[in-house]
């Protein structure tokens, strides 16, 4: 009886590892040739992760065997084209309607006076120093490189937060042709800026003298400080990889703003929002979405890890969304720190009740997973259920890449379109299953006790 129980003791816990154990794929790795292979994971992996870490997370390769593999916590940097933009001043006179080109020509023999970093030329000359010009000349003949946009730098008024400009060419100061029309937007409020001042266009060096700005919209007690042409230059840097995605919320039953500071801070009236993520990404940028509603207001964002944990403010500040020409500008996204919480909120001006529920857009640096293979795909990436059975793949990971400099193949992930509740359901017990093994084992024990006893009255036999 005692060999019984230590033979059960032994058996046991191996039998109940293999029953509580299972690895659901819910991945398949796509254009996995090599042997070093490295993927970019996506957010809604953590749909099926319950780890932050993702320690539940493994590979598989075609016979079910495990594959050792590692997560980078940093994307490694990827080479990507951009720009780098220099800005040069650029002479400018405010022009009257009766301007002739003989006076346009007294242009080169004209004393320029500048003030701090302004360019405009200041003369005697009243056709060439008008109060409300018909139009804005820009000297353009001693450029050394080719301008890919001209900018313009105002103060902005309420009436000329919005400019929609025209910018002309000419060679002769006769017969001007367009090069472009845009609409310019210079909005400042409560330390926050929107501004997107230049007109794209390209200006060859030699090619033409002058060019001329017209204000179709906006030209009322305009002050323009600064007129500069644009040079981008193309260049390669490393830019790490981004992934966003969007979220649908809903109207808040609480319409009071959730910031109080103090115990004698007061309940202010918002149009409030709540949204629920359904993984848990370390997010590292949250922008919002408002479509085609214009918007130019606070904004407060708070984000909480349960329902009924207290809301942690993440960003206040001004929020822009407005139309320049056909296209919707807004905020540039604001910057958080690997926040994984689930619940969010959106706080807006009261009047944007009416409005239709925006969308909270979040961003983060996708994870890298590096693995080594063995020449048996498909494989397959697992989220592990019920207790994991001891393995070394992380020393053998180590062990291979000691000896190696390994060249990382790029590949892909394909979603095998598992249900988050699959792997719920995996989780619960089987109890068919462990049925027949207690039956198993029972049945077992009973074999072995007549063994142990047939074996005891034998040998009792032979010592009589």
């Amino acid at each position: 009886m005692k060999y019984f129980l230590k033979t059960l003791c032994f058996v046991l816990p191996l039998i109940t590892s293999a029953i509580g154990y299972c690895a659901t794929p819910v991945y398949e790795i796509q254009s996995a040739n090599g042997t070093f292979i490295q993927v970019p994971l996506r957010h809604e992996l953590f749909r099926y992760s319950k780890t932050p870490r993702l320690d539940d997370v493994v590979v598989l390769d075609s016979t079910g065997a495990s594959l050792p593999f590692r997560v980078v916590s940093v994307a490694p940097a990827q080479p990507k084209k951009t720009e780098e933009v220099v800005t040069e001043p650029l002479a400018y006179f405010p022009i009257a309607s009766d301007a002739t080109p003989d006076t346009l020509r007294q242009l080169r023999t004209t004393q320029i006076k500048t003030s701090s970093d302004k360019t405009q030329v200041f003369t005697s000359n009243k056709v060439l120093n008008n109060a409300t010009p018909d139009f804005y000349l820009v000297d353009v003949s001693k450029i050394d490189r080719n301008l890919s946009g001209i900018g313009i730098d105002w103060t902005a008024q309420t009436n000329n937060q919005y400019l929609e400009v025209e910018l002309e060419a000419t060679r002769d100061l006769t017969n001007w042709f367009s090069l472009a029309k845009a609409n310019l937007v210079n909005i400042n409020q409560d330390g926050e800026s929107l501004v997107r001042n230049v007109v794209s266009a390209v200006i060859e060096k030699g090619n033409v003298e002058f060019l001329r700005i017209k204000i179709l919209r906006g030209a009322d007690n305009l002050m323009i400080n600064r007129v500069f042409g644009e040079i981008r230059e193309q260049q390669q840097l490393e830019k790490p990889m981004q992934e966003t995605w969007s979220l649908q919320g809903e109207s808040a039953k609480s319409q009071t703003t959730a910031y109080l500071p103090s115990s004698h801070s007061k309940a202010v009236t918002v149009a409030a929002w709540e949204f629920v993520r359904n993984e848990v990404t370390p997010v590292d940028s949250v922008a919002i979405d408002l479509e085609t509603r214009a918007y130019a207001g606070g904004i407060k964002i708070f984000s909480r890890a349960s329902e009924n944990a207290n809301w942690i403010l993440r960003h206040q500040g001004i929020w822009f969304n407005t139309q320049i020409g056909d296209k919707w500008e807004k905020s540039n996204p604001i910057s958080t720190y690997a926040v994984r919480d689930t619940f969010w909120r959106v706080e807006l001006n009261e009047s944007m009740k009416a409005s239709a529920t925006p969308k909270i857009l979040f961003g983060w640096s996708p994870y890298q997973l590096q693995i080594i293979t063995n020449n048996k795909p498909p494989y397959t990436l697992a989220i592990e259920t019920g207790k994991k059975p001891l393995d070394n793949r992380d020393q053998v990971f180590n062990q291979i890449l000691s000896a190696t400099n390994p060249q990382w193949i790029q590949a892909n992930l394909i979603s095998l379109s598992v249900p988050p509740s699959a792997l719920a359901a995996s989780e619960q017990i089987d109890w068919k299953q462990w049925l027949f093994w207690v039956a198993l084992i029972l049945a077992v024990g009973v074999l072995l006790a007549f063994s142990l006893r047939l074996l005891k009255q034998l040998n009792i036999a032979k010592t009589e």
